[in-house]
């Protein structure tokens, strides 16, 4: 996570403020992997709030971003709560592995964390493929769904009151998931592997979202308080004093195919 705060910037701004410019960017960015056309990805931003832009210091590049949405929610027990989406995000695959997503949560979770308003910060997203959900496995002590934890009454409603709100008939409450009317997600990004499968974590998520192979998502949620904080940032140290040396990639002359995340992290 250091080494991306001192190599990149993050940009957080209201969708309405968005150039022309930024836009064309970012689509250039996300079109390639994605099954969507531009008026499609334009009427995708127009539902969010924020936008997260994700930028290498050395030479100002777009390297990626990731929409943000925020709806206070009110359990039938308790105190409200405020939660956060992440979605309609891409990122160059050598930033996967760098933090980078997950210290933009921190940043926007902060001023929520500390208000007295609020029981409970939650940031959540509708995962499209396994890699938003190994994130979460990967990086934080309390997510759900969780294969080694029971879902709590809170929690439940949370995932049934967003997934009503923002998918209406198309959210399946049995499982959690959003059916989608096709695939967004191109091959080469959505593509599992024997090996993926042979993760416990991946595997998991392919349970529980039954639709996967024609693109449904599924919600996974996880709450944003100092444990959990505390459980990222230990994470994220780990990796920086253990990880190994990245070796130069070969400079191949063909098309390149993005090469999925395995079990690094790619969005929170």
């Amino acid at each position: 996570m250091l080494r991306a705060i001192t190599r990149t910037a993050i940009s957080i701004r209201p969708v309405v403020t968005l150039d022309k410019a930024t836009l064309d960017r970012m689509w250039a960015l996300y079109a390639p992997h994605h099954n969507m056309t531009r008026s499609e990805f334009e009427d995708k931003l127009a539902t969010l709030d924020e936008v997260a832009l994700f930028i290498r210091r050395k030479d100002r590049a777009l390297i990626g971003f990731c929409g943000l949405r925020h709806l206070v929610v009110r359990p039938a027990t308790g105190r409200p709560v405020a939660t956060f989406y992440m979605g309609l995000t891409y990122l160059e695959p050598e930033f996967r592995s760098s933090g980078l997503t997950q210290w933009m949560v921190v940043r926007r979770v902060l001023g929520p964390l500390l208000s007295p308003r609020f029981g409970r910060v939650y940031f959540w997203c509708d995962c499209l493929t396994y890699r938003p959900y190994l994130a979460m496995a990967r990086n934080l002590g309390e997510y759900y769904p969780c294969p080694t934890r029971a879902t709590s009454d809170e929690v439940l409603e949370v995932i049934t009151t967003l997934g009503k709100t923002y998918y209406g008939d198309c959210f399946d409450e049995q499982f959690g998931t959003v059916r989608k009317p096709l695939r967004r997600i191109n091959e080469h990004e959505a593509h599992v592997s024997a090996a993926d499968v042979e993760d416990p974590d991946i595997s998991f998520y392919l349970e529980r979202n039954p639709g996967y192979d024609r693109g449904d998502g599924l919600i996974a949620i996880c709450p944003m308080g100092v444990r959990n904080l505390a459980h990222l940032f230990r994470r994220q140290l780990r990796k920086g004093l253990f990880a190994s040396p990245k070796q130069p990639a070969p400079q191949l002359q063909f098309s390149r195919e993005v090469a999925p995340a395995g079990r690094s992290v790619a969005a929170v």
